[in-house]
């Protein structure tokens, strides 16, 4: 398979995978607007209750990248002491 094969299937993949959720999204968010439910604290648009873009996704912050470092650094020591 050449490069271009690839890149073609994956991006085929992935649009099949957003389908496939954005499926699941409307499922869920069906079944939370209910009469049960109080609409001053449903989210306002379907993207807000799920999102499905990659750039709504948030990097993660420095704090965070530092903190799983050591719990790399942890996991590393312990499997190095056979623990």
């Amino acid at each position: 398979m050449t490069w271009a094969e690839f890149c073609i299937r994956s991006y085929g993949n992935r649009q099949d995978e957003h389908n496939i959720w954005f499926k699941v999204r409307e499922i869920a968010y069906a079944s939370l607007i209910g009469p049960h439910m109080n609409p001053k604290k449903l989210p306002k648009t379907k993207e807000a209750f799920m999102p499905l873009r990659l750039e709504s996704v948030k990097p993660a912050t420095d704090s965070a990248k530092e903190l799983l470092m050591k719990k790399i650094e942890e996991y590393n020591k312990k499997v190095s002491n056979g623990k």
